[in-house]
């Protein structure tokens, strides 16, 4: 006789598995290129990503935006062909290039079917190597540039940012935007491009990733065909990124007139990738504004109706990015808005958290890990971590673990160190005449006008 099924009740869970990082390979070419290879043969198709050490933090101080515009020209023609040839044949493959610079580094990458992997690594070689940047193409890139910096003056998200980095890191290359600046662009001239791509795109300091349906045996033989004879040596090391310390919280107003909604940014000068902290540090963001019932959403979108969402973040880089709130308030509300998110951020400094929600804070993070790496650009995504930072192979493991075993007061200490809101700069873009009033409770005002008008 079957066992009467209670339908009233949910079936019981299964034991929580425990999220394992992927088993992956990781290797040093004799030039100095490391390379790390993460087969997985669910679908025929690969990616690689080539990563040289010429991110945005070796910008010279007058020229912002120059690895942008090295990178993003690099495709346009090299020794072997032209730019449209490059393209024709990338199209007759059906794969999709992207070549591109973050902080960190300048990163080349290719999706393609499997069996096509040794022209994706040879195509990888070829824009690192033997790239001509033409003079028509540098001055179409370079305008391209400048169009889109005149169209962020519209956008309030991205003035807010850049108006926050320029507060935090006067001085050095995080205080610009990646793309650049219009004098920066302006004066950039083709020489300086062709020696920045010299100095910086270079085998040691750099690495390979390739992720996806191929066999390790014949990727590595088809690398060290591409890429085995390069010889150009180290590139120097980037600037050590030192902000000026922040004595006092202030206030700074983009002026929007007329604008129904404000763009808020709170921040201040968070710690670098590699901090013995960063990995319980994503543990308090979470909580504090990294998913949707974090604390400060919940307060301001939940609670009081100011946003649609709020959200907070420590940004990775090598050097120290930024902690930031950010939010998009009713201009009428942004003053409340500021005011019950310096009560949060006071808050996670002054009590321990509930074991509740700590144990549901950490069950979001260890569950979302794996929907992470379902796909091969995930997995890779992850595998930069680790060559750009130059972390261990089993990094994510132990952070994993870190999360995991973080106490309510291990938590408590962390925030009284790195969430310091008496030294925030805070950021609203919006109509100055209707803000300035709200916010001067906060430390003393300035209101700039958008730049360019």
């Amino acid at each position: 006789m079957k066992t009467p099924v209670d339908r009233t009740q949910p079936p019981p869970s299964a034991p929580a598995l425990r999220p394992r990082f992927p088993a992956f390979e990781r290797f040093r070419l004799d030039s100095g290129l490391e390379v790390l290879l993460a087969p997985r043969h669910a679908v025929p198709t690969v990616e690689v990503a080539l990563l040289l050490p010429a991110g945005a933090d070796r910008n010279p101080l007058d020229r912002p935006g120059l690895a942008a515009l090295t990178a993003s020209l690099v495709d346009e023609g090299t020794r072997r062909r032209s730019g449209p040839r490059l393209a024709a044949d990338v199209e007759r493959l059906g794969a999709a290039l992207s070549t591109r610079a973050d902080w960190n580094s300048a990163d080349l990458s290719v999706q393609l079917l499997a069996r096509d992997l040794a022209a994706g690594v040879e195509l990888l070689a070829e824009l690192a190597r033997e790239p001509v940047f033409p003079d028509a193409e540098v001055e179409r890139l370079r305008r391209q540039a400048l169009t889109e910096l005149l169209r962020r003056r519209d956008q309030p998200a991205i003035l807010a940012e850049e108006t926050l980095a320029r507060g935090l890191y006067p001085g050095t290359p995080y205080g610009e935007l990646l793309l650049g600046s219009e004098a920066g662009l302006s004066a950039l001239d083709r020489d300086e491009i062709l020696a920045f791509h010299a100095a910086g795109y270079r085998p040691r300091g750099g690495a390979l990733l390739v992720g996806g349906d191929f066999d390790p045996d014949s990727a590595r033989a088809l690398i060290d065909r591409a890429f085995g004879d390069w010889r150009d040596g180290a590139a120097a090391a980037p600037p050590e990124i030192a902000p000026p310390a922040r004595p006092a919280r202030s206030v700074v107003i983009v002026d929007r007139p007329r604008a129904a909604q404000t763009e808020l940014r709170l921040g201040h000068v968070g710690v670098p990738r590699t901090h013995p902290d960063r990995s319980r540090l994503g543990l308090l963001n979470t909580l504090l504004g990294g998913k949707f019932t974090s604390r400060i959403n919940l307060n301001l979108r939940e609670r009081n109706g100011f946003t649609y969402g709020a959200s907070t973040r420590f940004v990775d880089r090598r050097g120290p990015g930024p902690f930031a709130v950010s939010a998009a308030v009713a201009t009428d509300v942004a003053g409340a808005a500021v005011r019950e998110t310096l009560a949060e951020l006071d808050r996670i400094r002054a009590e321990p958290v509930g074991a509740e929600e700590l144990a549901e804070t950490k069950s979001y993070l260890l569950g979302v890990f794996p929907y992470t790496l379902q796909t091969v650009g995930g997995l890779l995504g992850r595998l930069e971590e680790l060559a750009v930072y130059g972390l261990a192979d089993d990094h994510f493991d132990r952070a994993l673990e870190a999360v995991e075993t973080a106490s309510a007061d291990d938590l408590l200490e962390l925030a009284r160190r790195h969430v310091r809101p008496a030294e925030m700069l805070i950021v609203a873009v919006g109509p100055a005449d209707q803000l300035a009033a709200q916010l001067e409770a906060h430390g003393p005002v300035t209101v700039v006008g958008i730049a360019g008008d």
